[in-house]
């Protein structure tokens, strides 16, 4: 029977690996991510000032706490401690967006509004074994500040980066590569690729 585990862990990992789609970042220094995705960019962007960026998590996004591998529901943090999980990712995609729109210099004021749809980091379980993803989903609508008209398309971000399990991820946090330092890093790399700043 023990010499099954090490088999079921490589079968979860794939499972884990597989449960999301799209561009994944692998596990890349987080420098490197940058070159690892291509996003779509603005012409008009260089014109824009952003006044201010809004995060938006709507009621309807589910928040589970259930210690699963891949637990099922919208919203999966636990860094933070126990608390207000939607005010917990807001905050990291605020401050990642933010941080992405600061090359933005132009004289065009617009503001940001950031719809989540899907913010699923990692379980106790899944980061004290196996790892898997990050997966963070989000509406993006750049809007004029004075008009408040819509200034291209709106556009849907998503990130998959490599999320660190077991020894991995104990080793990434004495880096300081905590989830939440990782994965707003990534936000903001990928959004830097979108409005091309």
């Amino acid at each position: 029977m023990l010499k099954s585990k090490p088999v079921f862990a490589a079968i979860l990992a794939l499972f884990l690996s597989a449960c999301t789609g799209g561009l994944t970042t692998r596990s890349a220094p987080l420098e490197e991510l940058p070159d690892l995705i291509v996003g779509i960019k603005s012409t008009r962007s260089a014109t824009w000032h952003v006044e201010d960026v809004r995060v938006h998590v709507p009621d309807s996004l589910t928040v589970s706490e259930a210690n699963l591998y891949i637990p099922k529901a919208d919203i999966v943090w636990r860094e933070d401690r126990h608390g207000d999980r939607r005010r917990q990712v807001s905050d990291i995609v605020d401050l990642a967006v933010s941080q992405a729109v600061l090359g933005l210099n132009g004289s065009s004021p617009v503001y940001l509004d950031v719809t989540l749809k899907r913010f699923h980091a990692l379980s106790q379980k899944a980061r004290a074994t196996v790892g898997g993803m990050h997966t963070i989903v989000f509406d993006v609508a750049i809007h004029d500040s004075s008009t408040n008209l819509a200034l291209v398309e709106p556009f849907e971000v998503d990130v998959n980066l490599k999320a660190f399990g077991g020894q991995k991820a104990i080793d990434a946090e004495l880096r300081g590569q905590t989830q939440k330092a990782r994965i707003t890093q990534a936000i903001t790399s990928i959004m830097r690729q979108h409005l091309g700043t």
